[in-house]
C-alpha cells in the first residue's frame, strides 16, 4: 500500500508541471483589455445557455467536494490503493484551497469588482432581474468556483493513466471557468488565476501528504 500511495504522489508531480506549462500557453488572454472577451457572449447575449452554464457551474460549487470525495473513495477501492491516504490527501488539498481564497478574496483583493459593478452602465436590455442568479459586486479575484473546479480535477487526474483523459478533465476545468465568465460574475483574469490556485494547492497538498504517510504508514 506504501509504494502505490508514494508513487501515485511522484507521477502527480509531472503531469500537474505539464497542465502548469500547457495553461501558461493561455497567458496572453490575461492582458485583454476588460470586457473584451466578457462582453460579447454572456448570459445577457445568450439568455438561452442560461440554464446550462448554470449547472456547469455547480461543478465548482464548494458543495461539489462532497461528490468528489464520495469519488476518490470509490476509485482508491477499487483500484486497491490506500483509501484513508487518498482521502485525507483530498482534505489536505481542498483546505489549502480554502485558505487560498480566504487569504487572497477577503484579505489581499477585496476591493476588486466583479463585471456587474466594474462595467456601471450595462447595455440596453440587460437586466439582472431576469435571471435566478445573484451578482456579486467584489472580490472578484481569484474566481473561487475555478480554483475549487481546479483541485477536484487536477487531483482526480492522478488516477487516469491515458493523456488524453487528463486534457478532457483539463477542458472540464476550463468549462467551469468560462462558466463564471458567461454568467458574468468574474472576468477572464479571475478564472486563470484559479486555475493556477487549484494546481499549486493539489501540488502543495500531495507534497504534504506524500511526507505524512510516508511516516505514518
Amino acid at each position: 500500500m506504501q509504494l502505490i500511495r508514494l508513487l501515485s504522489a511522484k507521477q502527480s508531480s509531472k503531469y500537474l508541471l505539464f497542465f502548469g506549462a500547457l495553461h501558461v500557453l493561455l497567458l496572453p488572454l490575461v492582458f485583454f483589455k476588460r470586457g473584451t472577451l466578457e462582453l460579447p457572449f454572456n448570459l445577457f447575449v445568450a439568455p438561452e445557455l442560461f440554464p446550462v452554464f448554470n449547472i456547469i457551474t455547480f461543478m465548482g460549487d464548494g458543495w461539489f467536494a462532497l461528490v468528489v470525495f464520495g469519488l476518490v473513495g470509490f476509485i482508491a477501492a477499487q483500484k486497491k490503493l490506500h483509501v484513508k491516504a487518498e482521502l485525507m490527501s483530498f482534505l489536505i488539498v481542498s483546505v489549502l484551497m480554502g485558505i487560498g481564497i480566504y487569504i487572497l478574496k477577503q484579505l489581499v483583493f477585496p476591493d476588486v469588482t466583479r463585471p456587474i459593478a466594474y462595467f456601471a452602465s450595462l447595455p440596453r436590455g440587460w437586466n439582472t432581474d431576469d435571471f435566478a442568479l445573484s451578482f456579486h459586486r467584489f472580490r472578484s479575484f481569484p474566481s473561487g468556483h475555478t480554483a475549487s473546479a481546479a483541485t477536484y480535477g487536477f487531483f482526480l487526474m492522478r488516477y487516469v493513466k491515458l493523456p488524453y483523459n487528463r486534457l478532457m478533465l483539463y477542458a472540464a476545468i476550463l468549462l467551469v471557468g468560462y462558466s463564471r465568465v458567461f454568467l458574468f460574475q468574474h472576468f477572464v483574469t479571475d478564472v486563470f488565476a484559479g486555475v493556477l490556485l487549484g494546481l499549486v494547492c493539489v501540488w502543495f497538498g500531495d507534497w504534504i501528504s506524500h511526507r505524512i504517510f510516508k511516516k505514518t504508514d
